[in-house]
Parts: structure tokens; C-alpha cells; sequence
């Protein structure tokens, strides 16, 4: 009775092992089953990038701030010449015919400072000529001989010669105080002009900057918004560095751009190849090979914990009919193999 027990609970296991061993494989996400074992797959997702292309950023201004007025809608095909970003100039056209007044008021006071510095030179030159005529008249009066004089008289007309010389070098030297006084007041109000002019200048060339137009003919892409990721849009607030739309160049290899999670540090390198598959073709994948990895990761977001790695992948083919810059594309690189 017990040897029939334990025959029928070996039959049990053996029919439990056989069981098990026919159960197909398990496919986990990230994991291929294969005859020779598991091969765990590094998926990304990216997107389209060109490797030359226009940026049209925010130029530096007084205004540290501006704001998009208008742009051209993303994907839009634009000529040379056309404007393709235009932003907002009410900071700079508000205060520029005060400027411009501020400019004919310096104009006008530097007139006025050299008129005033001429006329007082000269006066002051009037003033030194009388005193050295003085001086000859003192000389003649002092050269008559001593014996036909008191000598009191004589006496007198030294001292009145000695007096002239002295009023012609006092004469000299406040003439040329007054003329370095009013070389430096002209210079003053020189440079009060110059600035003056400049903040004009300025602020028209400021007025100019914001309006972008296109050196060729392209595609504007509308940039994304480092801080929100999200697109560009009429009205937002944007500084200097923005770069607020780009125009690639589409006779040019396009790359792929991707993040690798700091968590999946070391899974890919450099050299190693795969396939990149665009969203809309999904049954086209193409040959792609990673050409850079960052060595340091970056923050995804500005307000996210979540760092990565930024990819580049060169593709074998370019098809500028079907790829354009800003497509997503699934990449897929082959792992470690477990057997």
C-alpha cells in the first residue's frame, strides 16, 4: 500500500516538472527572449535634431525682459528677408524722444559753454594786452636818465615798471587758467553729449534687434521654453540667451537627440549601434549609432530630482522628404546578453 502511495506521487511530480518546462517564455518589459538566452534592450526616446541650423535668441538689452509680440508658427517655410521673430519694443519707443530731446539740450548747453569760455577769453586777453602796454609805457617812463629826474621820480618809475610786469605774468597766468577751465568744461559737457547720444543710438539699435527677419531661405521651428518645457508662445517672457526659434538647415545630416537616465548609468557607450525609429514610419527603422554620451548627468527639469545623460546618435540615412527636426524617434540599442 505505501509503495503505491509514493509511485503515485512521483507520477505527480513528474507530471508537475513537465508542466513547467513546457510553459513558454516571459518577455518582461526591456527583456527579449531568444534560444540563446535574454537580451536586456536600452529603449529611448528622442527626437530629430539638424546638425546646423540658425538660432534667433533674445539679444541683450537695458530691458533685461521682453516679451514675444509675434513669431512664425512652427513648420512654417519663410524666404530671405522675411521676419521670423519680432518682440516686444514699448520699453525702448516710450522714452526715445525724451532721449532725443535729452541730446538737444546737450547740444545746446555745450554751444552755450563754449560761447561763455570764448567771450571770457577774450576778455582776458583784452586785459593782458592793456597790461603789457602798460609795461612799455612803464619802460619809456623808466628809461629816462637819472640825472634829469629826482630821484624820488626815479625812484617811482622802477617801481611802477616792476608793478606792470607783475600785473602782465598775473594777467598771463589767469588767462591760461581760464583757458584750461574752459577746455574742461567743454570737455564735460562733451561727454555729457556723447552719453547722451549713445542711449539714442542705443536704444534704436535696440529697436532694430527686436525685429529678426530670416538670412535665407528655410523652416522655422518654434524653441522650447528651458524652464517649462513646453513650446514658445506669443506673449511669454523671455530673456537673454532664449533662443526663441531656429531655422535648421535641411540639406544637412540630421542626428538624434536623447536622455539616458542616471539611473541606467553605463548600459550604453560610445560606438555601440542600434535602430532609431520614428513615431510616424514605425515600420522604418533606421540604422543609428551613438556618437557622444555626456559624461555628467544634468537636470531634466529646472524644478525635477530626475537627472540624465544627453545622447546623440548619428542615422546611416537621412530622408529630408520624411525627417524633419523636432520628430520623436524610439531608439533602441541591443544590451547585456544573459544567457
Amino acid at each position: 500500500m505505501r509503495l503505491l502511495v509514493l509511485l503515485a506521487l512521483a507520477g505527480c511530480t513528474e507530471a508537475g516538472g513537465t508542466k513547467a518546462q513546457a510553459a513558454p517564455p516571459v518577455d518582461p518589459v526591456g527583456e527579449r527572449a531568444t534560444d540563446a538566452g535574454r537580451t536586456n534592450r536600452v529603449l529611448l526616446t528622442g527626437e530629430l535634431e539638424a546638425t546646423d541650423s540658425i538660432g534667433f535668441d533674445v539679444p541683450v538689452t537695458e530691458a533685461w525682459q521682453l516679451s514675444i509680440r509675434w513669431m512664425a508658427e512652427d513648420g512654417t517655410p519663410v524666404k530671405t528677408g522675411d521676419k521670423v521673430l519680432e518682440l516686444d519694443n514699448s520699453v525702448f519707443t516710450q522714452g526715445l524722444e525724451e532721449k532725443k530731446v535729452a541730446v538737444k539740450e546737450a547740444e545746446s548747453t555745450l554751444r552755450a559753454a563754449r560761447d561763455l569760455a570764448a567771450l571770457t577769453i577774450t576778455t582776458k586777453e583784452n586785459e593782458l594786452a592793456q597790461k603789457k602796454i602798460a609795461v612799455e609805457r612803464a619802460a619809456v617812463l623808466a628809461s629816462v636818465p637819472a640825472d634829469l629826474l629826482p630821484t624820488r621820480t626815479v625812484q617811482q618809475r622802477k617801481l611802477d615798471l616792476e608793478r606792470a610786469k607783475v600785473d602782465v605774468a598775473k594777467a598771463e597766468a589767469e588767462l591760461e587758467t581760464e583757458r584750461k577751465t574752459a577746455a574742461l568744461a567743454a570737455k564735460v559737457q562733451q561727454i555729457a553729449l556723447e552719453k547722451a547720444r549713445r542711449t539714442v543710438a542705443t536704444a534704436e539699435k535696440s529697436i532694430g534687434d527686436l525685429v529678426m527677419t530670416a538670412p535665407r531661405d528655410g523652416l522655422a521651428m518654434v524653441g522650447e521654453h528651458p524652464w517649462e518645457q513646453r513650446p514658445f508662445q506669443t506673449g511669454d517672457v523671455v530673456q537673454p540667451g532664449f533662443v526663441v526659434v531656429t531655422m535648421p538647415n535641411l540639406t544637412k545630416a540630421l542626428i538624434v537627440s536623447a536622455d539616458l537616465s542616471d539611473v541606467d548609468d553605463g548600459r550604453i557607450a560610445v560606438g555601440m549601434t542600434g535602430t532609431c525609429t520614428l513615431d510616424a514610419y514605425p515600420r522604418d527603422p533606421v540604422p543609428c549609432t551613438v556618437t557622444d554620451l555626456a559624461p555628467v548627468a544634468r537636470s531634466v527639469r529646472h524644478d525635477s530630482l530626475r537627472r540624465a545623460f544627453a545622447v546623440r546618435l548619428s542615422l546611416a540615412t537621412t530622408d529630408h522628404e520624411r525627417m524633419k527636426p523636432g520628430m520623436s524617434v524610439k531608439v533602441e540599442l541591443p544590451g547585456k546578453a544573459w544567457p
